[in-house]
């Protein structure tokens, strides 16, 4: 599910040494940062009524001491913005955690510490796949260059996307090693995946034929002895 609020703003340390910040009042420096916590409570439509503001940001200014400083703010920061009701930010989603995507029109899904979590997860496990990676193609990591983990980074996240789990990648990637493809690849193993994760039958081993207790060659009831059925006719004897 979507944030219900906004659970962080950015405060960057660079802004300490911002001439635009340093250079307004102290009051004025104040009511910058209250202001930003006010419009992630006010989903960036801070009511343009400084007694409502003085009331909201339970300040001591007077309320004409508080037009002066937004006057201050309004001047240093050009994206502080006003229009007939409210005061607001632009580029507002790049202060929060409120992120616009083409498929959710809304905030980031979950809660920032699981979003952190999912990333640190995410991370180890390319790390994972491409270790076995390299280890199956009987590299050195010393000799990737940087666009060598770009490419092999954005197949491995096509295949989690497909496989969700990283067993069943790394299940692919060992299928993929055992088929003596030739310069197999990572996109090798997205575009196998289908096959590399198809259950295996304990019967025939995937082979389609199984020694029956009579000793014969015997086609198995599973998908690879039903299409060599479809291919040729049965016949006990071979």
């Amino acid at each position: 599910m979507p944030y219900a609020n906004i659970h962080w703003i950015k405060l960057e340390k660079r802004l300490l040494n911002d001439y635009r910040f340093y250079s307004m009042s102290n009051e004025a420096q104040l009511l910058y940062v209250k202001l930003l916590m006010l419009a992630a409570e006010t989903n960036n439509k801070m009511p343009k009524n400084n007694g409502l503001i003085k009331s909201a940001l339970r300040s001591n200014q007077s309320e004409s001491k508080i037009g002066d400083c937004i006057n201050e703010i309004k001047t240093n920061f050009p994206k502080f913005r006003e229009n007939k009701g409210f005061y607001f930010f632009r580029e507002w989603g790049n202060r929060c955690n409120w992120i616009v995507r083409k498929e959710l029109r809304g905030n980031s899904e979950g809660t920032p510490k699981e979003a952190i979590e999912k990333n640190r997860i995410d991370k180890k496990r390319l790390d994972i796949i491409r270790l076995k990676y390299i280890r199956l193609k009987g590299w050195n990591e010393k000799d990737l260059m940087p666009d060598d983990y770009a490419r092999i980074h954005k197949a491995i996240k096509a295949l989690l996307i497909k496989a969700k789990t990283t067993e069943r990648v790394l299940q692919a990637l060992n299928w993929v090693a055992k088929q003596n493809y030739d310069n197999w690849t990572m996109e090798t193993v997205v575009k196998k995946f289908p096959d590399a994760i198809k259950p295996i039958c304990p019967k025939c081993k995937g082979k389609g034929r199984f020694t029956n207790i009579r000793g014969y060659s015997q086609i198995c009831d599973c998908a690879k002895g039903k299409s060599l059925e479809v291919e040729q006719p049965y016949n006990p004897r071979l």
